[in-house]
């Protein structure tokens, strides 16, 4: 700080003289009991307060215990309590102004390296991605999530060090990064990397009071946002400076109580065979399980011992929902836009060419391929070329065999394609994609 003096000596007076006056939100106010009263007490039984303040104690973590940061998207419309989750999880480590610890997403990427690096082993909560421009949101995600911004050169051409940072970090908005991403206009695609960086949690709790499930003798859910919002203001910036008074000298123990804690979560709740993108997002919940876990261990927070983690095991599974699976990403993604394709254009771009009424007149530039009844559904026959429109932006190759070893996807030897023989088109090589493609979905 500009002017403050480290030494206990006047005649050892050192003096920080910076390019400029050094903000920042770690402050303090109120006591550890006061805060515990007013905010972290009102956290128990609810799903997403509960891990929003456990990723503030998991922030310290990162660092000691090599794991990978990355971020947690609370998603949802408007007043359903996402900004309160943000300064509840703030209220940990600092506050003090109308927004309290809380950081904005209105920034270019550039801009956000500074916000980092400024929250480095502490936890970063950002409001509303919709005012993150979407050129930036997808490049936004892989720099928070990797702990590194860009690498420049210096006046002499020489390369400047990089800005590098440990970070857990807390997002809300009412829309995903997918749909930020998408706002570009240029067909853009949130790729699978991105997505595990910044996991999409719906803020709606399900029990009909927007993202509160308990609401601890309050009249209503607004009445406990309005709570919470006003305690985040006069309690705040205490329970860190305890915790990590607490686990600092005890750090080879929080090393193997993570561990402990890490293992035994991916044990439990990571289904049998699921991809590795699965395991990744699971270390993170468990990540921030431990974190809360810990804090009430050390009497930080007054909780029972488990609640973290029955929380963080809750939203985990409910974004293993939500996504569709345990499998790959780039799988879901690829059966999704195939079956889109299907629904929209299948009517109107596939001949009916073993029917006897089969349309005639059609666009020879239209015809994507061929359709056949199989009882009472159709089974596809796609040309090579319209594949590889179908499956614009991801591995038609990839698509297809994922497809084929589904059973939906009726090959020939090592293709998938099949030489056939279309009436009035002769032969071809086409991608037969069974009825049940869309029969199973539907069925889902």
């Amino acid at each position: 700080m500009p002017g403050e003096c480290f030494g206990a000596d006047p005649s050892d007076l050192l003096l920080l003289q910076s390019a400029s006056a050094h903000e920042h939100a770690f402050r303090q106010a109120g006591t550890l009991e006061s805060w515990q009263q007013n905010v972290a007490l009102q956290a128990i039984g609810n799903s997403r307060l509960v891990p929003a303040l456990s990723a503030s104690f998991a922030g310290p973590l990162v660092g000691a215990c090599a794991m990978e940061g990355g971020g947690i998207h609370f998603k949802g419309a408007s007043s359903t309590g996402k900004s309160t989750a943000l300064h509840v999880a703030g209220s940990v480590w600092g506050g003090g102004d109308a927004n309290g610890y809380v950081r904005s997403w209105r920034s270019t990427a550039n801009g956000l390296e500074g916000v980092s690096l400024a929250h480095c082993d502490t936890l970063l909560c950002l409001d509303e991605l919709s005012q993150l421009a979407a050129k930036d949101a997808g490049e936004a995600a892989y720099m928070l999530a990797n702990g590194s911004g860009k690498s420049r050169s210096t006046r002499d051409g020489s390369a400047r060090r990089a800005a590098k940072w440990r970070v857990l970090f807390l997002s809300s908005g009412e829309i995903g990064l997918s749909d930020k991403v998408a706002e570009d206009g240029r067909g853009k695609r949130l790729a699978a990397g991105q997505q595990i960086r910044i996991v999409d949690i719906s803020a709606d709790a399900g029990a009909g009071m927007g993202m509160f499930e308990e609401l601890h003798g309050f009249a209503s859910a607004d009445a406990l946002a309005i709570h919470l919002k006003t305690a985040t203001q006069q309690h705040y910036g205490v329970a860190s400076r305890q915790y990590l008074a607490a686990i600092v000298p005890e750090i080879d123990e929080i090393r193997k109580t993570v561990k402990d804690i890490v293992r035994s979560f991916c044990d439990t709740y990571v289904p049998a065979g699921a991809d590795g993108q699965v395991g990744r997002v699971a270390q993170r919940f468990s990540l921030i399980a431990a974190g809360g876990e810990i804090a009430t261990l050390y009497g930080i927070v007054p909780w029972s011992r488990g609640e973290a983690v029955k929380a963080a095991a809750l939203c985990f599974e409910q974004w293993l929902a939500a996504r569709g699976g345990h499998e790959a990403a780039e799988t879901a993604a690829g059966m999704e836009q195939v079956r889109t394709f299907l629904l929209k254009d299948g009517m109107s771009r596939f001949i009916p060419a073993w029917e006897e009424s089969a349309p005639k007149g059609m666009q020879a530039r239209d015809v994507a391929g061929f359709r056949e009844h199989a009882g009472d559904g159709w089974d596809f026959y796609v040309t090579t070329t319209a594949w590889k429109e179908i499956c614009i932006g991801l591995d038609p190759r990839r698509v297809a065999a994922t497809l084929r070893q589904k059973g939906y996807i009726e090959g020939a030897g090592a293709h998938a394609a099949k030489s056939m023989r279309v009436p009035e088109y002769g032969k071809m090589r086409l991608y037969h994609i069974r009825s049940t493609f869309l029969e199973d979905a539907n069925e889902a």
